[in-house]
């Protein structure tokens, strides 16, 4: 005789409810552009807010790297100048090795966070330029192309089950210049001189299938806003100039573009840093 598990009417009752979903941080962010019908994303563990087709914000309250929770504003460095004499106490994020990026934070912490923050709904909601991007949209020189294709040219296919996997990633990459087969850790990576450009991230909070490629934090925050389902990012990797991409969501196109972007970044931005400030492999 097969035995039944004795389930409680209590654990059952429980069971039926609906899973309790989390508080979202700072909400009075979103009741005060409620008008522009604004939406929301998961993004680095926090909440990005769009309205229309922007990425206005980013909210945060997490209990690691707290010096960073508070409303992200989404801008780029043109404009860090004027908005600092709205917002005095606006700075760069300092989880990301407190480098300049078009990302600016008005810290929680701040005396005036609270009216920072709805005189930034404020501008949102009049249409300010200086707050708000299209994701993949590049509006500065400082973000040029990256071998012919921005991070909005990067696209996905919308059919998924692709046959990509390391050996197609390798061939790819060991078509652009000086790149070379090597490991990270024990893991099948690829390098240009000697720096990471694209792994198999061996790190448990990755997904099973994917790779972790080397991209600039504002190329990064745009691919994640526009493909969501293909690229992510797990709290690990939040520091690490990196984004880890789905293999079996990307087409051999969007992989050649994606890699190229990579390889740029690596040969310019990363040859301008001394050794000694060389960051851990994101793996």
């Amino acid at each position: 005789m097969t035995k039944r598990k004795h389930v409680s009417q209590e654990a059952l009752d429980a069971s039926l409810l609906p899973k309790q979903r989390k508080p979202i941080p700072h909400a009075f962010v979103l009741d005060a552009i409620s008008p522009l019908s604004p939406y929301t994303r998961p993004m680095f563990g926090c909440l990005a807010i769009y309205a229309k087709d922007k990425i206005v914000f980013i909210l945060r309250d997490k209990p690691t790297n707290a010096a960073d929770n508070g409303v992200w504003l989404a801008t780029t460095q043109e404009h860090h100048q004027s908005l600092r004499r709205e917002f005095p106490h606006m700075r760069s994020i300092q989880v990301w090795d407190k480098r300049v990026t078009g990302w600016q934070v008005l810290p929680v912490d701040a005396l005036d966070f609270e009216s920072a923050a709805l005189r930034a709904c404020e501008l949102v909601l009049a249409g300010d330029p200086r707050i708000g991007k299209i994701p993949g949209a590049r509006t500065s020189k400082s973000g040029s192309k990256a071998a012919g294709k921005s991070s909005k040219q990067i696209k996905t296919s919308k059919k998924h089950g692709s046959t990509i996997d390391f050996d197609a990633v390798r061939k790819v990459a060991l078509a652009l210049p000086g790149v070379e087969e090597s490991t990270a850790y024990g893991s099948p990576a690829l390098k240009v001189r000697e720096k990471l450009l694209a792994c198999v991230p061996t790190h448990r909070s990755a997904e099973p299938g994917s790779l972790a490629v080397r991209v600039g934090f504002d190329d990064r925050a745009e691919l994640l806003a526009a493909a969501p389902d293909v690229y992510y990012v797990t709290d690990h990797y939040v520091g690490y100039t990196a984004v880890l991409v789905r293999m079996s969501r990307v087409t051999p196109d969007v992989l050649r573009d994606l890699l190229g972007m990579a390889h740029k970044f690596v040969t310019t931005h990363e040859a301008r840093r001394s050794p000694s400030r060389n960051r851990r492999k994101p793996v």
